[in-house]
């Protein structure tokens, strides 16, 4: 069974920023092609996310924003890959500052806030 739990240092700042429909949204081990890159986080998603819709069309994105296990805040954007999933731009930073490594388990919960930009919160 996965551990879902958020520390309370990140649901805190969720709180501080007004954030609602807070969701889990995936569990997954950083693998050698995500930290290689390192630009990009290939990701598996629904068509809607702590109810923001995010069913992008090619060549489509959508900015969003990460809060970091150290409570960072990073801008990054979200486009559709060529497979049809969706990827997750400027990862390099969030990998450097973050200092994730490969193999890390990483838990990705989303949620907006009240202007409906949609955010995620990463912690491993």
């Amino acid at each position: 069974m996965v551990d879902f739990a958020l520390p309370e240092d990140l649901k805190m700042k969720i709180v501080e920023l007004v954030g609602s429909n807070v969701k889990p949204t995936l569990v997954r081990d950083l693998t050698f092609c995500e930290h290689d890159f390192g630009n990009r986080l290939v990701l598996v998603l629904p068509e809607s996310l702590s109810g923001v819709p995010i069913n992008l069309k090619k060549k489509q994105s959508l900015t969003v924003r990460m809060i970091g296990p150290s409570l960072n805040v990073f801008d990054m954007t979200l486009s559709r890959s060529a497979d049809g999933g969706h990827v997750l731009k400027d990862w390099n930073s969030v990998m450097q500052i973050e200092d994730f490594e490969e193999g890390d388990t990483v838990y990705l919960w989303s949620f907006k806030d009240p202007g409906d930009i949609l955010w995620f919160v990463m912690h491993a």
